[in-house]
């Protein structure tokens, strides 16, 4: 998927979209433990997929977000890392 493309898409149809790709990714597995794939590569390009989508919604959310939201999360996020360094 073009990220271009991404931003033009309503939120309900990229929420569709993740769910017919993670759908799709089962279903490769399954045909894959059965009967075998040719071509692996496909598994790469949908889970590149699925986060192109996830990347694009978390986007969006953080966009929601009022700069006191922001704060708190970056104090958050900062708080996280000291403890992971110590």
């Amino acid at each position: 998927m073009v990220k271009k493309q991404l931003n033009e898409i309503s939120e309900e149809n990229l929420l569709s979209e993740l769910a017919t790709l993670k759908n799709d990714i089962n279903k490769l597995k399954l045909e894959k433990a059965v009967r075998g794939l040719k071509d692996t590569s496909q598994f790469k390009k949908m889970r590149e997929n699925v986060a192109q989508l996830l990347t694009e919604l978390r986007k969006r959310d953080l966009t929601e977000y009022t700069p006191e939201e922001l704060e708190d999360r970056s104090r958050i996020r900062a708080r996280r890392a000291r403890l992971k360094k110590a």
